[in-house]
């Protein structure tokens, strides 16, 4: 049974996060630790803002604990509703991106709000906070748009890299329920003549974890046209490498990334080691 991590920070409810949760748990059931941590991480305002603290919103403790109680007594009919088997962790401390990424290290998955994830600092999605966390946890990540739902076809982002590969070997392994839908290992050359690296060792791979697999090879000035044909497929979740690894190419780098969380199109699954 997976353990699922979803974060709670301040008055944003994480209702796309949570319905992922509810769809996830309809197939096979799964576990939801619930963490609620402060609205504002201490340790990240000055780098954050510049070093202008005084600039930045900081929450009545008061109205926190209100926040808390409601978001916790919410979360409670709902998991009741859906038979969901759900834990609140509630020991917040002043520092919300350790307390979160301690959670990881005990979880098979970190659920995250692509759009609000701590919103009230910095809207311009990936955040600071945002970014600390795809560097700093110790689980798999799923940043999540509004809307999202249960995939219709999975693209797997392969450039040769270990991070690449590990990334696929993680979400096959943590969510053997889609091994029956259709799959595109998509694989970026910087030319025509470039060879598609260790092509037989990563088909042998992939083929043993899902069933409908299919390989697609796209040169670098295709970028363009990978960002429209994403979102054109059914329902599809993106598996990439971490963000901000350097071994990543120039397709599915650290900006590649970061744009398609500010697009909010698709879910996008990464881990790193």
């Amino acid at each position: 049974m997976k353990k699922i991590i979803v974060p709670f920070e301040g008055p944003n409810y994480p209702e796309e996060c949570l319905e992922l949760v509810r769809a996830l748990n309809a197939i096979s059931p799964v576990r939801l630790t619930a963490v609620f941590a402060p609205e504002v991480d201490y340790s990240q305002i000055w780098s954050v803002t510049g070093g202008m603290a005084g600039a930045t919103y900081l929450p009545d403790l008061g109205d926190e604990d209100r926040i808390v109680a409601e978001s916790s007594q919410r979360l409670e009919d709902f998991c009741k509703g859906h038979s969901i088997q759900m834990f609140i962790h509630k020991d917040r401390l002043d520092f919300a991106l350790a307390l979160i990424r301690r959670e990881t290290r005990f979880a098979d998955l970190l659920v995250l709000d692509g759009q609000h994830f701590f919103e009230n600092i910095d809207d311009r999605q990936p955040n600071a906070y945002m970014k600390e966390i795809l560097h700093t946890t110790e689980c798999p990540i799923l940043l999540v748009p509004a809307k999202t739902v249960i995939p219709g076809k999975i693209i797997l982002a392969y450039d040769g890299s270990a991070s690449s590969v590990y990334a696929i070997k993680q979400f096959s392994q943590l969510f053997p329920e889609f091994s029956g839908l259709p799959v595109t290992l998509v694989y970026l050359r910087e030319s025509k003549e470039a060879a598609f690296p260790d092509r037989e060792n990563i088909e042998e791979l992939v083929s043993g974890y899902f069933t409908d697999l299919r390989l697609l090879q796209l040169e670098v000035d295709h970028k363009d046209f990978f960002f429209r044909w994403l979102p054109e497929q059914e329902r599809p979740w993106l598996v990439t490498g971490s963000y901000g690894r350097s071994d990543l190419s120039q397709l599915f780098s650290r900006s590649f990334i970061a744009a398609l969380i500010r697009e909010h199109k698709i879910p996008v699954f990464t881990a790193h080691r």
